[in-house]
Order: C-alpha cells, then structure tokens, then sequence
C-alpha cells in the first residue's frame, strides 16, 4: 500500500507538480524587500515598514484609515482576532503594539515628526476585547526630534520569528542584555502615560529544563484542544500557491498541495487528529524545537489594560529588532499564555513561576543562535487600507 510518505516522497521529486499553479501570484514576500522604496507620503513610507512587525499566527490585524494629509487612524481589523485561543484579546493588542511602534518610528525615519494618541477614542475596560474604536492615532508633524530615528528600525527588514532548531550555546550576558534593555529603555511615544515594563530571563539550566516541560505541556495541550486545532486550522497556509494567494497565516511548505488535497492527503479531520501521523510527526519535529531552547526571556506588566498590551508589544517589537542586530533568534511560546478554559491550570502555573506579585505575563520566548528563517508572507499595504469613516 502506497503510504503517505512514499506520496511526499514521489512528489517532493517531482519539481513540476509543486511550481503548477501559483506563477500568475502575487509574491508573499515582496514586502520585505526595500520596504517603503518609491513611497513619498510619510504615512506609505510608515506602514510599508509598519506591516512587518510580529503579529499571533501572522493574521495581520490591521487597518488603517488615512485622514487629511497628515493623519492616520490604526484600527483592529476584527475578523482577524483568534476568539479561542485568544478570547480577550490580550496577544491581538500585543500585535498591534508592535504595528503601532514600527509605524510611529518609521515616520520619524522618514525625516518628519509624528505625534502619537493611544486609543484616542477610549480603550476597552478591562477584561473586554477590543472594538471598532481606533487603538492609536498618528499625525505627521513638523521635524523629528533630536535624537531622530531609533536605530534599530534599520533591522526591520532582517526581524524574523525564528522557529528553527537552536544552538547548544547561552547568548552572552553582553547580547542577553543588549535584548532585554531595549524592552525597558526603549523611546516612550507617550511619555505623559508610561506603563512600566519588566523584562527577566533564566540561563541556569536546570531551571530552563523547567520552562521547556512547561511550554512543551502548553504546546502538547493546545494539539489537544479541539477549538484551538480548528482555529489554528483556519490560517495553515499549504504549499506556495496557498500563501501567494492569501499572504497571511501560518505557511506549511508541502509539494503541489492542491494535488494533496485533492487525494486526501491535506485532510481536515486527520489534521485535527493529535494522534494521525502527520501529527506525531509535527509533535516530534516542535519537541525538538523546545528541547533546544537554551534560555528563556519574558516580559510582564503591573496590568494587563489594553494600554499595557500595546505598550508590551511596543516593547517586544525592540527587542526583537535588538535580537536581529545581535544575530539571535527570538521565538514566542505563547500557549501557556492563553486564557481559554482548557490552558487555564498551565495559565496558573506559568504565573505562579514568572509573573511575582499581581504582574501580568505578556510574552515568554525562547532567545539562542539557529539557522536563519524566512520572512512571512506579509499582504501589501493597500490591503490595510479603508475608506474614511462617515
């Protein structure tokens, strides 16, 4: 009987089949490429860079209206959250963060002035998911401060989320530093409303075997949730035609995945199936990934308000850039971050070991050296982009 394996074996010989179809696509990573070249409103300039920055399962919650010559209004585009895996929110907001600085900083790059407001129209109370009310709004205006671009935004286009296996080695307390001071030091847009960061790490090895258990507990927890596996489901991109078409989601890069499907190889319900084969093998393939974690970084608040979120990923977004200036890789292990009825025992625990007090536990990664990672499909810039508002 021909197995799975001799199917992806026999195709992953066969170049023609795997190129068919996706020629006449748009590229998924164009936008990595020279990002903002060509563009001359600043506003452009700014989410050309702005749609690069690390988002939950590359779901790209953005929209944009722009306003006037100067203004633009950030919104969350709300078909684009994770109701599951994500049920208030919290890494959503996280995401558009991380938008917002790389937004905010990239029109400073551009040699103006930017003036920012955080939720401008009211933020969501606590414990509410966001609305249809903008999460910042940016006008461009006059010069650029003194002290000018952060110059990290020159690493934009080098950011990854790099989930190849690490290195046996501990970044340097010079590098582990360098990361973790660009969370808490970073160039504050709203100096009138700070909210303080704290960044912690952990390289004593014993106590890294620890957090490997628990965020491999996390991850093997959500392969058993079916909620979780049907929402992660939704953004499996397969194969290249798949993300060329939606420049979005999660890329599985398997050969001619439309011939897969239509042999019943990309099946829903055995995906979905933690016991299957493919997915044994994935398990496999994502415990190796932990086992290698050399160190552990995260990064908590005092609250856990929607201005936090947005200024954790603010914060994340620096480090990350910082990371890629050092030549380290930064991956997320969010599962036992999530605040869904199954997770909520591995929630507590991840607490319970790394958020004192009543502080918020925002990110948890892994930081080491790995093998270099393709960029994620990005959508383009007019994609974002809405009418004005009535």
């Amino acid at each position: 009987m021909t197995s799975r394996r001799h199917v992806l074996q026999w195709l992953a010989a066969a170049p023609v089949l795997s190129a068919c179809g996706g020629n006449d696509l748009p590229d998924p990573l164009a936008p990595w490429r020279d990002p903002g070249a060509g563009e001359t409103d600043p506003r452009r300039f700014a989410l050309a860079h702005a749609i690069l920055a690390p988002n939950p399962h590359n779901t790209q919650p953005w929209l944009v209206e722009m306003r006037g010559d100067d203004e633009m209004l950030l919104f969350c585009d709300l078909d684009r959250r994770l109701p599951f895996t994500d049920p208030y929110d919290r890494q959503i907001t996280i995401g558009c963060g991380a938008f917002t600085y790389l937004c905010w900083m990239a029109v400073l790059k551009s040699g103006h002035g930017c003036e920012m407001s955080i939720f401008p129209d009211g933020a969501p109370e606590p414990g509410a998911r966001l609305d249809a009310r903008p999460f910042a709004r940016l006008r461009v205006a006059g010069s650029p401060p003194l002290h000018g671009a952060d110059p990290l935004m020159e690493f934009v286009s080098v950011r990854r989320t790099n989930r190849n296996e690490c290195e046996p080695v501990i970044p340097s307390a010079t590098a582990i530093d360098t990361v973790a001071s660009a969370g808490v030091a970073w160039l504050e847009p709203s100096p009138d409303e700070p909210t303080p960061l704290s960044v912690a790490w952990e390289t004593e090895q014993t106590r890294v075997a620890t957090l490997r258990d628990l965020v491999w507990r996390a991850f093997d927890r959500e392969m058993r949730t079916r909620g979780a596996q049907e929402e992660t489901y939704r953004w499996l991109r397969f194969g290249s035609e798949e993300r060329a078409r939606h420049r979005d989601g999660l890329y599985i890069d398997v050969p001619a995945a439309g011939l897969l499907r239509a042999i019943g190889m990309l099946d829903e319900a055995d995906l979905l199936n933690p016991d299957s084969s493919a997915n044994k093998q994935a398990a496999a393939d994502w415990r190796r990934k932990v086992d290698t974690a050399p160190m552990f970084m995260w990064l908590t608040t005092p609250s856990d308000s929607a201005r936090s979120r947005l200024h954790a990923g603010m914060a994340y977004v620096r480090m990350n850039l910082a990371a890629a200036q050092a030549n380290l890789a930064m991956h997320p292990w969010s599962q036992a971050l999530q605040e869904y009825t199954e997770m909520s025992d591995l929630y507590a625990e991840a607490r319970d070991k790394l958020a004192a007090g009543d502080r918020t536990l925002q990110m948890l990664f892994r930081l080491g050296r790995a093998a270099p990672a393709e960029p994620a499909a990005r959508r383009s810039l007019d994609a974002l982009l809405r009418p004005v508002s009535p």
